[in-house]
């Protein structure tokens, strides 16, 4: 009879050592799954957020162009006119676009700055290897063990009351 549980005080049920095994890979697959979801999870809200930046970014480099273009018109008509209204105009409009293009940079540099690891997944896929490599070793025995270690007697005490029973 096995018992199935860690409960000692459950009774002991009859299951083949098939459906344990089954029943192992059921639990690990689930375990498999669930890392999975977490992974996807983390990694959905990461991928919004390095959209975000882009789009800041590309934002960012349309903005700067449009300015360096009202730059150039600027100059070109200042260098021609020497006209106050006119070319003062065009970069009065250049620095709307430098500070909205400023304004997109930094919006891209704060949600960048949020940005982290899929820490939930890498903790608990840590925590797992930790559990399965826990068990494996505490079930463990070494050729160099002694009888005093494995049983937590001396070897002597054990041999004599074994041969008076």
């Amino acid at each position: 009879m096995i018992n199935t549980t860690n409960d000692p005080s459950t009774p002991p049920t009859q299951r083949s050592i098939g459906e344990l095994v089954q029943s192992i890979k059921d639990e690990i697959l689930g375990v498999v799954h669930h890392e999975i979801d977490i992974a996807k999870k983390e990694l959905t809200a990461l991928g919004i957020k390095v959209g975000i930046i882009a789009a800041c970014a590309a934002v960012l480099l349309f903005l700067l162009l449009s300015a360096w273009v009202m730059l150039l018109f600027a100059a070109a008509t200042g260098l021609q006119a020497l006209g106050l209204p006119a070319w003062a105009s065009f970069l009065i409009v250049a620095g709307v676009f430098i500070l909205l293009g400023a304004i997109a940079g930094l919006v891209a540099f704060l949600v960048s700055k949020k940005l982290k690891a899929p820490e939930t997944t890498i903790e608990t896929a840590q925590s797992a290897v930790g559990a399965v490599q826990g068990k494996r070793r505490s079930n463990t025995v070494s050729y160099d063990d002694t009888f005093e270690e494995l049983y937590g007697k001396p070897a002597a005490t054990t041999a004599t009351s074994s041969s008076s029973s």
